[in-house]
């Protein structure tokens, strides 16, 4: 048909260009692998759980660890960042993995007022399935500090208004033991629950 030969390589073009944009479309909308650009060996650690009883991070070997440190006094990022953890929760228990390949671990350090009782009532605001939710204590503020240091965090104390200055940061623990990942929490505007549940998977797959 002369309209054919007339616009055949405009139309050809066209088409091209209809078909890159489906594919970059739908490689846009996959979550690219995640960059598992850690290697810490992860410090071993005895901890009391809210029923008293000692917890150590070999208990749960052969899981994907998740872990958070917090307080329950937190005024700003703490609370936020663990309402960002139960979605990311909601979406394993979906898939099949919390508890059974999936093990999450919220650690104060603030042990002089983060009581079990303490606690459990910070736990209570939120929807969290202990199944696969520990939240764990040390008595000691020091070794509690000395823990996140090892783990490659921060921490600092204002004595005077017992508030911490800490960092907002989960961490990612293969089923060997070792620091894989770190995410910034909910201070980071961009983050979502399919950011680290991507980050999980590919550590549940391995």
């Amino acid at each position: 048909m002369p309209i054919l030969r007339k616009y055949g390589f405009v139309i050809a073009v066209l088409a091209l260009c209809l078909v890159m944009a489906v594919y970059l479309y739908l490689s846009s909308s996959k979550e690219a692998k995640p960059n598992l650009d850690q290697n810490l060996k992860a410090p071993s650690f005895q901890l009391t759980d809210l029923d008293g009883k000692q917890v150590t991070l070999g208990d749960s070997e052969g899981k994907v660890r998740v872990i958070y440190f917090f307080y329950a006094n937190c005024p700003d990022v703490c609370p936020p960042t663990t309402y960002l953890m139960t979605q990311v929760q909601d979406k394993l228990k979906a898939s099949g993995t919390f508890g059974k390949d999936v093990e999450f671990m919220s650690i104060t350090f603030d042990p002089k007022r983060d009581t079990a009782e303490a606690m459990r009532k910070f736990a209570g605001k939120f929807d969290i399935d202990m199944s696969g939710w520990k939240f764990l204590r040390e008595d000691s503020e020091e070794q509690t500090k000395q823990l996140m240091k090892d783990f490659g965090l921060g921490l600092i104390k204002d004595d005077a208004t017992n508030l911490f200055t800490h960092t907002d940061t989960i961490t990612f623990v293969d089923r060997k033991g070792v620091v894989r990942k770190y995410l910034t929490g909910s201070i980071d505007e961009t983050q979502s629950p399919e950011k680290i549940v991507n980050v999980i998977d590919a550590l549940v797959e391995e």
